[in-house]
């Protein structure tokens, strides 16, 4: 696929997220207090996560819950995930286009590299979760997964594969017969999940390594997307 379309209608994407795993030298319980100072003037709802509830000794020796965030701060349609070694900005239920995130991403990450409290990155990362309801996404899409000659569709598919590019690696995943809670409406369907981390150390900014991301992310998307199956999600190219 040569052209990528801007944008398709109804849009399937319930969630974008940004996410840096880090190495800080900050003891973990003071990390939420300093970056929350930063960004309390714009995201003032708080919560407390669940993982909170276990002790601390557990939190520490269990390597599962080692990116795993304390506290949440919300606004509106955006939330930041924050814990001792990973930060994550979210736009939930209604995306706001690339052009809007990616400028909601870059203010902030410069105000979290203002707080100096990252000294090495393990993960920098772009993941959207994307929902069709009442569609069986392997009909659809020109992925093809056949057992003897024959094709696997009507099955209960979990898939998931990994693609290397050039910059990092993207972490795939399609379900169908899914069923997904949004605003406590459960949707039956199909997800497709792609989870884009980039090597930053290798661009000479960090908008250019999110660039290419992006692009890394939706090329993958639209080429796992059978062309009538694209026709009919009404997409727009740019200048069309």
């Amino acid at each position: 696929m040569n052209e990528l379309p801007c944008s398709i209608s109804p849009c399937p994407i319930i969630e974008a997220i940004f996410e840096v795993r880090f190495e800080s030298s900050l003891p973990d319980d003071a990390i939420f207090g300093i970056v929350y100072n930063q960004f309390k003037d714009e995201f003032q709802q708080v919560e407390q996560l669940p993982v909170l509830q276990l002790p601390a000794a557990i939190r520490n020796q269990d390597t599962n819950l080692k990116f795993t965030p304390y506290y949440k701060i919300k606004k509106d349609n955006f939330i930041i995930q924050i814990g001792p070694r990973v930060f994550s900005l979210a736009n939930l239920k209604n995306y706001c286009g690339w052009d809007k995130f990616s400028k909601k991403i870059h203010d902030t990450y410069n105000k979290l590299s203002e707080l100096k409290l990252i000294d090495k990155h393990y993960r920098i990362a772009l993941r959207y979760i994307n929902v069709f309801p009442d569609i069986n996404i392997f009909k659809k899409s020109n992925l093809k997964i056949l057992l003897d000659d024959g094709q696997l569709n009507d099955n209960k598919i979990n898939f998931s594969s990994e693609f290397p590019y050039e910059y990092g690696s993207s972490n795939l995943k399609l379900i169908n017969h899914a069923e997904v809670a949004i605003e406590n409406q459960v949707i039956k369907g199909s997800i497709i999940d792609i989870d884009t981390n980039v090597e930053i150390d290798k661009f000479g900014n960090f908008q250019d390594a999110m660039e290419c991301a992006h692009h890394t992310e939706k090329t993958l998307f639209f080429n796992l997307l059978e062309n009538e199956f694209l026709s009919s999600l009404n997409p727009v190219y740019e200048g069309k």
